[in-house]
């Protein structure tokens, strides 16, 4: 399927949300176009999907955030006390309200691994302000595995999450500039099948220039680690209370969607697309970005169909 590749750039924004404001990009090129919302992975963005989102900009009417504590965004965060992520969920909760009174519709919800568990708990607590949901490789931690992350945490061990905690929490902070950024991260680590233009971007969306000349990530490492850590929400919970229309596509390769996870999606939904990617990684959305755009596009489809039907 071809999409049309538009010239015009998104729009950074700012919205107040109760304790400050949230950064987000829009695409917003024509009148009554159905709702996006896209929810970045940990430590990224929402600029680091511009080349992912910008060719669905002529059949969505597109936001992305910057999460609290991450890109652009103007939002506390305390470290210490951050043990779950719902206040990710809260705080869209928070942007959704405002996106869908503007627009006068429920919104279509699509995330990558943080960002599709946030969605999927938005969701459940207000299912009015969600048309559907793409899932891209959520994480999903079956309840066992949390349990036995806190034990080994207890006894100072190590498991999976906690060396993605570890490891964030060694990133350099200040850099000399973000070609220099660039040029570190390029085919490296988590880094090393990005095309080019994600990496520019999640680099020009993700550092903020210091007085000095150098830049600084606008993610904190340390906040990045918190996120790996704080493992206390209950997303089982929230698909049991899932009620709209959903896809879920999820990586072959270190994916963070374990079992029993897209068979309890699936459970909800009898007619979602559940689809695994064999050869893509945790960063799918950066691989196949055309899979992504068809799913997504496809879940549209498939809402317009439901309500011409009712």
């Amino acid at each position: 399927m071809a999409y049309e590749t538009l010239a015009a750039e998104p729009a950074r924004k700012m919205m107040a949300l109760q304790d400050g404001a949230v950064s987000y990009l829009e695409w917003k090129t024509g009148a009554d176009l159905p709702p996006l919302h896209f929810a970045h992975a940990n430590g990224f963005n929402g600029q680091t999907y511009r080349t992912l989102l910008g060719p669905l900009a002529s059949r969505f009417h597109i936001r992305a955030w910057d999460a609290r504590g991450h890109g652009m965004s103007e939002l506390p965060v305390d470290i210490d006390t951050h043990k779950d992520w719902y206040v990710y969920r809260d705080d869209l909760i928070a942007f959704l309200e405002r996106f869908a009174e503007e627009t006068g519709q429920p919104v279509l919800l699509a995330g990558h691994s943080m960002g599709g568990t946030a969605s999927l708990m938005a969701a459940a607590e207000r299912p009015d302000l969600v048309s559907g949901i793409c899932f891209i490789d959520p994480v999903l931690v079956p309840a066992r595995v949390r349990r036995l992350m806190k034990v080994t945490q207890a006894l100072g061990l190590s498991m999976r999450g906690f060396a993605l905690a570890e490891g964030a929490a060694r990133r350099r902070a200040v850099w000399p500039g973000r070609s220099e950024l660039v040029e570190a991260y390029r085919g490296r680590g988590a880094f090393r099948t990005w095309p080019e233009a994600f990496l520019k971007d999640y680099v020009e969306g993700g550092t903020k220039p210091l007085d000095t000349g150098e830049v600084a990530l606008a993610c904190q490492p340390a906040w990045e680690a918190a996120n790996f850590r704080a493992h206390g929400h209950d997303p089982w919970a929230a698909i049991d209370l899932l009620s709209c229309p959903l896809t879920l596509i999820y990586a072959g390769e270190g994916s963070t969607c374990t079992p029993p996870g897209p068979a309890k999606l699936a459970a909800r939904d009898p007619r979602a697309t559940i689809t695994k990617v064999g050869e893509a990684t945790h960063f799918l959305p950066m691989e196949f970005p055309e899979r992504v755009r068809l799913e997504l596009t496809s879940l549209q489809a498939r809402l317009e169909r439901r309500a011409a039907a009712s």
